[in-house]
């Protein structure tokens, strides 16, 4: 049939399409060779090859039907560790999480510290393009997993998320001394992880064909990660607010205007942004002391999420960053009797939430709030219509 000089009898690959015989749902057509809705038609003329009501066009993922946003997704999720030298010079370990097509796996346990809920070594599964999400982790003793919850139910919406480690400002390698010279590396981490992840996705590397590098990437953090949220989504720190507080005797506002201006001499404005940046997630952020009036500079669609009862990044130092954003637009939602910790949840089993809201409450609200957020950003078919989650726990402010 294929004029391959085979016969057709004794040829593995009839219509010569590249997909052997067994694995060809139409194994005479060279046009067609899967059918994912099972209707008859063949994918490449289907216009709807999942069969779930949204054509292929307006489709996210044309192969997955959907399941609701506001309970786990569709897709299998797993994860794996990785390490790169980022453009610092220092290596950086990262987390990914991802879609997978495996049919079984064991499940993750984090540094050998904490269980997760993700197969671990996995593989990626890249017949769709994902949108990308990067998590920054808190500052001091913060781990690249420490929202697993988060990550996790993401990716099993189809998202591929990934989360660094923050070198020198881990619970593994912690110095407070170097924090001012941290901060100001922390957002160039997130951004060389998504360079990592664009050349990963390259060639036949093992990400190929999972993302699509001009899309761009979304960008969360708790607590300090908050920080890093904001400050690669455009937040601003000005040299004149460290120059006064340094006159002050705060040595850490004069170490770091002294390491920025050792590589930018004459600069009035640190900024740290990437434009590639579509969207924004602050967990109980802190803004490093340093944003101020800078947080008017954020330039994309922000959802910020704290807790009332928050002893760390209190309610008020909140409240304060919300308003310096000074945008109408921005989501903000307040969990009642919720702590620091209801959002990276290994810190309620390191110090306790005695007495604080129950975590499976903040995770699922949190889990919600962020998927439907970011599924309204990406214009998800359906995703306009919902509105953010409304319980007895928590005040949309």
């Amino acid at each position: 049939m294929d004029g391959d000089g085979i016969g057709d009898n004794s040829d593995g690959d009839v219509d010569g399409d590249g997909t052997g015989n067994g694995k060809d749902a139409f194994p005479t057509d060279p046009n067609e060779s899967a059918d994912t809705d099972g209707d008859g038609i063949g994918d490449n003329a289907d216009d709807d090859d999942d069969g779930d009501g949204i054509a292929d066009a307006s489709d996210p993922f044309r192969l997955t039907p959907p399941t609701p946003l506001e309970s786990p997704g569709p897709f299998k999720v797993g994860t794996d560790d990785f390490t790169f030298t980022g453009s610092t010079g220092i290596e950086i370990t990262v987390q990914a999480w991802f879609p997978t097509a495996d049919l079984e796996g064991e499940e993750v346990v984090y540094d050998n510290i904490y269980p997760g809920g993700a197969w671990d070594g996995a593989a990626p599964d890249c017949s769709q393009t994902h949108p990308v999400a990067i998590y920054s982790h808190g500052t001091g003793y913060g781990l690249r997993w420490m929202s697993a919850f988060l990550t996790e139910r993401l990716a099993s919406h189809g998202f591929l998320v990934i989360a660094p480690d923050h070198v020198d400002d881990t619970l593994f390698d912690s110095d407070s001394a170097k924090l001012p010279q941290t901060l100001l590396r922390r957002p160039v981490d997130i951004s060389d992880t998504f360079d990592w992840m664009v050349e990963k996705s390259e060639g036949n590397r093992e990400f190929r064909g999972c993302i699509d590098p001009s899309a761009g990437y979304a960008v969360m953090g708790h607590s300090g990660g908050g920080y890093t949220a904001l400050t690669t989504s455009g937040a601003t720190i000005s040299i004149d607010d460290l120059e006064e507080d340094c006159g002050a005797g705060i040595d850490f506002y004069c170490s770091m205007r002294d390491t920025w201006l050792e590589s930018h001499p004459g600069s009035d404005t640190i900024d740290l942004s990437d434009d590639r940046v579509w969207a924004t997630v602050a967990l109980a952020p802190w803004d490093g002391f340093v944003l101020g009036t800078g947080l008017r500079m954020v330039r994309t669609p922000t959802l910020v999420l704290t807790g009332d009862a928050d002893a760390t990044t209190n309610l008020s130092m909140v409240m304060a960053i919300v308003a310096d954003l000074d945008d109408p637009s921005a989501l903000f939602g307040v969990l009642k009797n919720a702590g620091h910790y209801h959002f990276s949840p290994i810190g309620c089993d390191a110090y306790g939430c005695d007495g604080q809201l129950n975590l499976s409450i903040s995770k699922e609200f949190t889990n919600e709030s962020v998927t439907l957020f970011l599924a309204q950003q990406l214009q998800w078919p359906g995703a306009s219509e919902l509105s953010m989650p409304e319980t007895a726990y928590v005040e949309w402010r």
